[in-house]
């Protein structure tokens, strides 16, 4: 007879390819592994995605691609999962080493706590500027934290950033109770469907853990048409969720962009060792920030307008 599952896993997938590979292998080396539910939403992968994850004894299920949505697909699959505990991954975090599961479960299993989320470690391959905001992030930090709103008014009166900071969660690599999900599901949402969760549970007065000693290997090198679509789509979230604006004016994205590629010249100069890396970083990193700076201009500005948005491929 085997043992009672410990938890569920869900992982939403497309086209995973090697990273969904390295990624299943970790998990496989989970020490409660043998005790895992676990569940893939494929999204109409035409590589071997599919076969990686039958191969590992995954229930998957197939959507059309069009039918993707972060927040109502992640419901989709929790809905199905048989378990009390349902810890959340995407198709690329490779587990840091064999306890990351079990880590999870446990800081979950604290009185009150909704959900929990695990720290995001850069690939060694990670250009010094992408291991520097990662290290830097939220998702960073080696300290371990519970985000709870004791007081409902003193919320209200807090800054953009500050509600931003206390609402932060993270379904590249997290854990939730199925008990608090059905309160309150993740609901259709194109982007950002994490945080906003987070925020509703902590009205609810449950509580969030961010647990470092749970952790992924995660980070990405990708076009910088995606980066600008996925920077836009995060801004315009942060901004109907919290108000933060970052840059409101044309002076201040100038400002702004003047300021990220200056840091970055000076951590690329610090911390960059190879030349050849180092000169191809230094004429790049201008043009990054140009877009990303234009993408949170842009996303703010339309936000404000009502526009609708479009967060198909991100």
């Amino acid at each position: 007879m085997r043992k009672p599952y410990l938890c569920s896993l869900l992982i939403p997938t497309k086209n995973g390819g090697d990273l969904f590979k390295d990624a299943v292998r970790g998990l496989q080396s989970q020490t409660c592994w043998d005790e895992v539910e676990f569940i893939v939403v494929d999204s109409g992968s035409d590589d071997d995605t599919v076969a990686t994850a039958k191969a590992a004894g995954a229930n998957c299920i197939s959507i059309p691609p069009a039918d993707f949505n972060h927040g109502a697909t992640r419901d989709f699959g929790v809905a199905m999962a048989r378990c009390s505990r349902v810890v959340l991954m995407v198709q690329d975090a490779v587990p840091d080493d064999p306890h990351m599961i079990a880590r999870l479960i446990a800081a979950l299993d604290e009185d009150k706590v909704a959900g929990v989320y695990a720290r995001q470690i850069p690939r060694p391959t990670a250009d010094v500027v992408t291991k520097r905001n990662l290290n830097t992030h939220f998702t960073g930090r080696q300290h371990r934290q519970t985000q709870v709103l004791a007081d409902p008014q003193a919320y209200a009166a807090m800054t953009p950033e500050e509600k931003r900071a206390v609402c932060n969660f993270d379904n590249v690599c997290s854990a939730i109770r199925k008990d608090v999900w059905a309160l309150e599901h993740f609901g259709r949402a194109d982007f950002g469907e994490d945080i906003a969760w987070a925020e509703r549970v902590l009205k609810r007065g449950y509580k969030i853990t961010y647990e470092p000693a749970a952790a992924v290997i995660h980070s990405h090198d990708r076009p910088l048409s995606y980066e600008y679509a996925r920077a836009y789509l995060c801004h315009r979230v942060l901004y109907r969720q919290f108000g933060l604006e970052q840059v409101p004016t044309l002076w201040s994205a100038l400002l702004a962009w003047g300021y990220a590629s200056l840091t970055d010249i000076v951590t690329i100069l610090r911390d960059e060792r190879n030349p050849a890396a180092m000169l191809k970083m230094l004429f790049k990193t201008p043009l990054v920030n140009f877009f990303l700076i234009r993408a949170k201009y842009a996303a703010e500005k339309h936000e404000k307008l009502g526009l609708p948005v479009d967060g198909r491929g991100v």
